[in-house]
């Protein structure tokens, strides 16, 4: 009962706060010129171009790459608790699951909005618009 509440408790903590980033506009004269409605349909706009254009900048193998060293690190890390409370073998097996499980769910989790190709191909987007990004959030 304890490892299925571990998990809980870990899928809980990495969805919190995982809300989409969006660009934040310099209120220019041409802003203020088309309003805060339009500006944001030009976002959405520049939004769903970057996706389509693949600007991520992610690859499979990365999340597989960085899920494989967090269970590695897990299951080290079970094993060393494990063998002090009395059974390293299955703290071991413990560890790489949680460890695989953070990571590829943290993987999963992160949007295309924490690449930085992505976010600049969204900003020159808007750039072209005529819009100011100053920054993410």
């Amino acid at each position: 009962m304890g490892i299925r509440l571990f998990f809980v408790m870990v899928i809980l903590m990495l969805s919190t706060g995982c809300a989409a980033k969006r660009p934040v506009l310099y209120p220019n004269e041409f802003h203020r010129s088309t309003g805060s409605e339009k500006a944001q349909q030009e976002i959405d706009d520049c939004l769903k171009r970057a996706e389509e254009a693949n600007a991520q900048g992610r690859l499979a193998d990365e999340v597989a790459l960085k899920t494989g060293k967090s269970a590695l690190v897990g299951g080290a890390t079970g094993a060393v608790i494990g063998a002090i409370s009395g059974s390293a073998l299955r703290g071991g097996v413990i560890g790489a699951a949680a460890g695989g499980t953070v990571a590829l769910v943290s993987s999963a989790m992160k949007g295309p909005e924490d690449s930085p190709v992505y976010r600049r191909f969204v900003e020159i987007c808007l750039h072209e618009k005529g819009y100011q990004v100053l920054g993410w959030q």
